[in-house]
């Protein structure tokens, strides 16, 4: 019988706090991506490590949990009309629809599969939250029964300002689901 390796926590956890990237992690500590994940959810559960120290190492936002259909990240369904605009061409303005630390679905703007975008969110109206700009990757596309574009985005790059602007948006103006 194969004795059961054990990894452990505060070294992974430094190693995820000095910025070591998945493939590092799983050439270190001898495991698939799969256990990899499965790893971070423990550290979570553990309350050893914060989400948002992970967030940057989980590469799929809608990772499923025991095959599922929950969603691992937090996800705000935003209930009011969140204003967002395409840097590239500010006469595509959107609206968001759900949003996540990670990616956010967005209603009317044109995108294609594979795009790259950089969006304006502009929600200070709303709440105390300052406008701020992050860049997007389109993840899926569709069209609504009204007509409406639907287009699901990865975020690729934030800053820590815009990040804290977007965690507002989930804390303050979204309905979590």
């Amino acid at each position: 019988m194969p004795t059961k390796r054990t990894i452990n926590a505060k070294e992974i956890v430094s190693d995820i706090r000095s910025w070591m990237n998945n493939q590092r992690l799983m050439d270190k500590y001898h495991v698939s991506s799969d256990k990899l994940q499965n790893i971070f959810k423990q550290l979570l559960d553990a309350h050893a490590i914060e989400r948002s120290e992970l967030e940057p190492l989980i590469s799929i936002p809608h990772l499923r949990i025991n095959g599922g259909k929950r969603r691992r990240l937090h996800r705000g369904y935003v209930f009011i009309k969140l204003p967002i605009y395409d840097l590239e061409n500010l006469i595509n303005k959107g609206t968001v629809v759900d949003i996540s630390e990670v990616g956010l679905q967005i209603s009317g703007i044109p995108a294609t599969v594979g795009d790259t975008k950089e969006f304006l969110v502009q929600a200070d109206y709303f709440a105390d939250v300052y406008p701020f700009i992050f860049e997007a990757k389109c993840k899926w596309t569709s069209k609504a029964e009204d007509g409406n574009l639907l287009s699901g985005f990865e975020i690729t790059s934030i800053t820590e300002g815009a990040l804290e602007e977007l965690r507002k948006i989930t804390n303050l103006l979204a309905l979590s689901g």
